[in-house]
């Protein structure tokens, strides 16, 4: 089995190279060395093409997914873009706030065949979170309260960017809306399509440089949670 992990991008140039560095690093430390990387890009203007073109390491890959800045058709569009011998799709944040350890932890719950999809949790009691502001911290908490109201909710922390999929049990979902809550209600809606689900605890830090539009993820997160609950 081998894991795809999809970085979605906008704008990016100042972060992308770290983190791709970062990635690295850290898988190479863990000894996992069976994965592919795509940058999926959303509408960067910047240099971030550039960047992810001449990253160097021959398992990273540049795919231009989409235009309208939207992060979940961009993970979308990766996933999509996965080699034949890919099994299981993942994505992270650019930053990597989520410790990408965590991959390698979820890739070997899927492979191993106990979980269909794997999702990283800062809810978690062995969960390790790191200067996360008051304003973060109650944002995040209003937003897992408000998903575990729905009924048979499967996902304890929405926002928390790191997510793995078994490929088959994701190419088996129907057209999911992209933006900010893609993730999330990609694992509500094969959960109760009977997908078997991990939930594991990650190590965080907080990007000081994060440019999260409020605003806008927000309304998709309310906008999924709405979908979901009328499909239930």
């Amino acid at each position: 089995m081998s894991l795809l992990i999809v970085i979605p991008v906008r704008n990016e140039e100042a972060r992308l190279a770290p983190g791709l560095a970062l990635l690295a690093d850290r898988l190479r430390a863990c000894g996992f060395e069976d994965y592919a990387v795509i940058v999926a890009d959303n509408g960067s203007t910047d240099g971030t093409a550039a960047l992810a073109r001449a990253s160097g390491d021959p398992r990273v890959r540049y795919l231009r997914a989409c235009e309208q800045g939207d992060k979940g058709a961009a993970i979308a569009a990766g996933w999509a873009a996965a080699s034949p011998a890919v099994t299981v799709l993942a994505y992270v944040d650019v930053d990597m706030a989520t410790d990408p350890e965590a991959l390698v932890r979820g890739f070997r719950l899927i492979a191993e065949g106990p979980a269909d999809l794997v999702l990283g949790s800062r809810w978690d009691r062995a969960a390790r979170v790191v200067g996360r502001s008051w304003r973060r911290t109650f944002l995040s908490a209003g937003l897992s309260l408000a998903w575990r109201l729905l009924p048979a909710s499967v996902v304890r922390d929405p926002g928390c960017g790191l997510k793995l999929f078994r490929r088959s049990t994701w190419q088996a979902l129907p057209p999911v809306a992209g933006g900010f809550a893609y993730g999330a209600e990609c694992a509500e809606r094969a959960a109760r399509r009977g997908a078997a689900v991990a939930t594991i605890p990650v190590s965080w830090t907080d990007d000081d440089a994060g440019r999260i539009r409020l605003g806008r993820a927000a309304g998709d997160y309310a906008r999924a949670w709405v979908r979901l609950l009328a499909a239930r």
